[in-house]
């Protein structure tokens, strides 16, 4: 088969040649060899591949999900990391790696270990998983940066998605070619839930979920005791040196929300000017009406404020908003970021919690008298201002 295969490119390169050595100046065959690099370029394709295993180049990794970026879970994904990692192979499809059978699922972690052992083979770590996800780009999603739930489908309840054989959705692959790590069973990896917390727990990536955009990611995890067994949880191999990057994720908390005694007057300035749809007086200033710190979830924290951009004679203020933005890092290169905004009417006389920490209700009052309401929501890295009421 190798012969025949290489026949056409060995008669063809001839061919060239000959065009060359008679000097034809037409041929467009003579420009072609002409145009030739000295050297031909060598794509490294990695060592000989094993049947059914997809070669994962050496490259970087973003290990989880930049915070300017949604959706994210903040206190469990590392934000947007760069990881150098070697080259290795994995297989194509979840074990038993074969196009039509329905992944094995109901063993535990080390079961799954043993299985990859007997194939000469081993457990993939969380983030080798991740990095034959993302692709070369890095991006959300195996197939791309935006979610289609038909891609793997996603969007549906694990139970139903680990019943369904496997090789069947070709739009589910990665940009190095690994297929259908969504859509299906969860699956075991070698790591240890490196987040601040539970370090006992085992993890496992991949699977499906109701909540698709969230649970389809590349960046997405499940913590579970490595003896756990399920008929939603399998699993697939690597092979070649293990790569030793680990998630280690510190988990900072603290009072969900509290008022900013102090608050940056410029950057919340400066805030309110970049809300979407809100134009407010360019006069220079910008006078804050309240402004809290809130912490809707670990690992996250945003400033909630409102002001007006000036007042007019009598008092009236002009250009007021309500707004949410995450403070960014200026050592680190990282800008702030208006998560929500809307125009508001005068100020706002408090903000309270509602129920749980992802939840502010604010009041305020209004220019013509009286008391408004507005809900303000976090989930997964987004925030939602609902509308005004009394």
């Amino acid at each position: 088969m190798t012969v025949t295969a290489r026949a056409p490119l060995l008669l063809c390169a001839l061919a060239l040649a000959a065009a060359a050595c008679h000097g034809d100046p037409d041929s467009s065959s003579t420009t072609a060899v002409r145009d030739m690099p000295a050297t031909p370029q060598v794509v490294d394709a990695g060592p000989a591949q094993p049947p059914g295993m997809i070669w994962i180049p050496a490259g970087t990794l973003r290990a989880g999900t930049p915070t300017n970026k949604t959706p994210r879970i903040a206190d469990e994904e590392m934000a947007g990391v760069d990881e150098a990692m070697g080259g290795f192979f994995i297989d194509a499809l979840p074990y038993p790696n074969e196009a039509g059978a329905i992944p094995t699922t109901n063993v535990s972690r080390e079961q799954a270990t043993q299985m990859c052992e007997k194939a000469g083979k081993r457990l993939c770590s969380e983030l080798e998983w991740e990095r034959a996800c993302k692709g070369p780009e890095n991006t959300t999603y195996e197939y791309g940066d935006e979610y289609g739930k038909d891609k793997c489908g996603t969007g549906v309840s694990v139970e139903e998605g680990a019943r369904r054989p496997t090789g069947d959705r070709m739009a589910c692959k990665s940009g190095f070619g690994v297929r259908e790590m969504h859509g299906g069973a969860w699956e075991w990896t070698s790591s240890s839930w490196g987040r601040g917390r539970r370090g006992d727990l085992g993890v496992l990536r991949g699977g499906n979920a109701v909540a698709g955009e969230l649970a389809g990611r590349c960046a997405n995890a499940l913590g579970r005791a490595p003896t756990q067994k399920s008929p939603v949880m399998g699993f697939r191999c690597c092979k070649g040196d293990a790569n030793p990057n680990k998630v280690e994720l510190a988990i900072t908390t603290g009072r969900a929300l509290e008022p900013q005694f102090k608050p940056d007057s410029p950057r919340i300035g400066r805030a309110a000017r970049s809300v979407p749809g809100v134009t407010l007086p360019d006069t220079g200033n910008f006078f804050i009406t309240s402004s809290w710190t809130w912490r809707p979830v670990p690992n996250e924290v945003l400033t909630l404020a409102s002001g007006c951009a000036k007042y007019e004679k009598g008092g009236r203020p002009v250009g007021c908003a309500l707004f949410a933005f995450r403070p960014g890092e200026a050592d680190a290169g990282v800008a702030d970021l208006v998560l929500a905004g809307v125009p508001a009417d005068v100020g706002i006389g408090e903000m309270v919690l509602a129920g749980d920490a992802r939840h502010v209700r604010v009041r305020g009052l209004l220019s013509q008298g009286g008391l408004y309401v507005r809900d303000v929501t976090y989930s997964y890295g987004r925030v939602g201002i609902g509308d005004q009421r009394k």
